[in-house]
């Protein structure tokens, strides 16, 4: 009788660890522009690229490719037209600041046309307290469908930050490339994952002297 309390106070344990982790972006780019669009929502595009062009991230082109899910049009692109003859891509997407103390992780989707002699590239990774960390290449964006990508902040990470994509190339190489479904977890801080444990497994010996 006491191993199978034990064993109940460590599966509530569980159960209050994961009800602390949780989503706190999710977003299906269902509404990119208007008072609805991604700059209500915190989002913030830094376009670095040679060219004038004004928009870095834009509406998805459904007769380019349909999005990941939903709507076809409901994803954000970037394309060629950001460099300028012959010039450079440098355009980011920078999700909400959230709190990334305890870490975090991101799932997103990637998409790039299929276009003879072209291709895409992109970077993925954290602005942590105003400081770019855990960049990952993507040399090559996959075009022949969608493909999912995950980007982790370790639990011993402290402070706050955003999730951010970057295409990068240049005029004469890039064409276009979509993004979609971005979800951000939280993951709670070790010290609050022990007070948590330790409540359930108190709650277990509570019950156990009841009974």
């Amino acid at each position: 009788m006491m191993m199978k309390k034990a064993f109940a106070a460590l599966a509530l344990a569980g159960m209050a660890m994961s009800a602390q982790a949780g989503i706190v972006t999710n977003e299906g780019f269902d509404t990119v522009y208007g008072t609805d669009g991604l700059a209500a929502k915190g989002w913030l595009g830094v376009n670095n690229s040679s060219s004038s062009e004004p928009n870095g991230w834009i509406g998805g082109n459904p007769d380019t490719f349909a999005a990941q899910s939903g709507a076809a049009t409901s994803y954000v692109a970037a394309n060629y037209r950001l460099a300028g003859a012959d010039g450079t891509i440098s355009s980011w997407l920078l999700s909400p600041v959230f709190d990334a103390t305890g870490g975090a992780t991101v799932t997103f989707w990637l998409r790039a046309e299929a276009l003879a002699g072209y291709y895409d590239q992109v970077n993925f990774g954290f602005n942590l307290n105003g400081q770019f960390v855990n960049m990952t290449p993507v040399s090559v964006v996959p075009t022949d469908g969608w493909t999912q990508y995950t980007a982790v902040l370790d639990a011993g990470t402290v402070g706050m930050a955003r999730f951010g994509v970057q295409y990068v190339g240049d005029f004469n190489t890039s064409d276009y490339v979509g993004l979609d479904n971005v979800t951000i977890t939280s993951v709670p801080e070790p010290a609050s994952l022990a007070l948590l444990a330790f409540g359930a497994f108190g709650l277990g010996i509570a019950r156990r002297r009841r009974a």
